[in-house]
């Protein structure tokens, strides 16, 4: 392995091939292979033979060739100067194999030029915000000298109202601004809180904190551990209140679906749908039947159960009857999706197929333009009562 090793690393010195990293790599392998197998057999050549002479000149020559900033060149040159004793630092006798004695004499190298590259990398200039800025409380009206227009529009909300009653200030929300205002304001500057959430400063859970510290109570109370708690939203996502966007809520758009449509993009595709829910007609909206700060049942609806939910309007359906229609009082959900659906009245299926769900026996089914359950109002031709009924004779939902 040694003879071959230097056999060829002198041939390749001899014929003077160009492409130096390349021949400078497998000289260096090369080499690291024939110094181990000579230092862990224990024998130490007492004169380098004609190939590590043949090596070591070819090297020189080439290094005096190469740019100062090729490393690797200027590793094999220092290793075939020290062939004739063993590189310091370097025991390729105590290795294994020769490619962790490769591997250990390239290290304080490798480390080095780590060490330059950071050093020649620029230096990020520092942000002028900083979380433990000592800053004083000065009031609104040192905001107002660069924030005027901001504070017109701000004003006419249900926020800027309470402002102007003295109820609260500028820094209530976004902290002491002595710091700010000394170093001539900017987006985080002097340990100032922004809510905007392209800002590198911007944390959404301290931002909620701020928010929860007047809102945590009535609807928000749940809102520890609630669905959009988790997931990371920030108050700032839904809501705006530098300027009046919306009637209600001081929400980000003028339509609270809007809103909730941000993320929710599956229920503003059902809400196109022939049969939906009348939010797109302006008379109802996505509260009446969720709470977005949180809600101790699933989906974040605002009542125990999914049927005390729709009973709120469609009353005439809650009973109690005298015969029950078991789905219908076990949950609306299992025949109608609430958000939209392609079928009447926001059936999930159209009828019959919705009913032969559970209904695959009894007097049987048949097909055909002429079939009973084919025509009209399909199985509820005769079952009216789909919901339950008080009447003696309709165990059947008949009548």
């Amino acid at each position: 392995m040694v003879e071959v090793g230097v056999a060829f690393a002198a041939g390749l010195a001899r014929k003077r091939v160009r492409g130096s990293k390349i021949l400078s790599a497998a000289a260096i392998l090369f080499t690291a292979c024939a110094a181990y197998a000579m230092t862990a057999g224990g024998v130490r050549a007492a004169q380098p033979d004609d190939g590590f002479g043949d090596l070591r000149s070819f090297v020189q020559s080439t290094a005096a060739r190469s740019s100062a900033s090729d490393a690797s060149v200027t590793a094999l040159t220092e290793f075939v100067r020290g062939t004739g004793s063993r590189p310091a630092g370097v025991n390729v006798a105590e290795a294994e194999n020769a490619i962790d004695a490769l591997r250990n004499f390239f290290a304080p190298a490798a480390a080095q030029n780590g060490q330059a590259a950071q050093a020649q990398a620029p230096a990020r200039k520092p942000s002028k915000a900083a979380s433990d800025v000592q800053a004083a409380y000065v009031g609104s009206k040192t905001c107002l000298g660069c924030h005027s227009a901001v504070a017109d529009k701000f004003q006419h909300t249900l926020m800027g109202r309470l402002q102007l009653q003295g109820k609260m200030q500028c820094e209530s929300c976004h902290g002491p601004g002595s710091e700010h205002a000394r170093l001539g304001g900017g987006r985080g500057v002097g340990g100032i809180i922004s809510f905007r959430a392209e800002d590198e400063n911007f944390d959404v859970n301290r931002g909620n904190e701020i928010c929860l510290g007047c809102h945590l109570k009535g609807e928000r109370v749940y809102w520890p551990g609630s669905t959009h708690e988790t997931r990371n939203v920030a108050c700032t996502n839904c809501h705006t209140v530098m300027k009046p966007v919306s009637r209600k809520f001081q929400l980000r758009t003028a339509e609270q679906m809007d809103t909730c449509f941000q993320c929710h993009k599956d229920i503003r595709a059902k809400q196109v749908r022939s049969s939906h829910m009348p939010l797109r007609e302006g008379k109802m909206v996505c509260s009446d039947c969720h709470n977005p700060h949180g809600s101790p049942t699933e989906k974040l609806i605002r009542t125990a159960t999914v049927n005390e939910t729709c009973y709120k309007c469609h009353a005439e359906k809650r009973g109690p009857f005298l015969f029950e229609h078991a789905p219908v009082r076990e949950n609306c959900l299992n025949c109608h999706d609430p958000h939209g659906s392609v079928n009447e009245y926001m059936l999930k299926v159209s009828r019959p197929r919705l009913c032969t769900e559970c209904h695959a026996f009894g007097h049987g089914t048949t097909s055909g333009p002429a079939a009973v359950q084919s025509i009209s109002r399909q199985c509820q031709n005769c079952h009216t009562e789909v919901h339950g009924t008080n009447s003696p004779s309709g165990p059947l939902l008949h009548r």
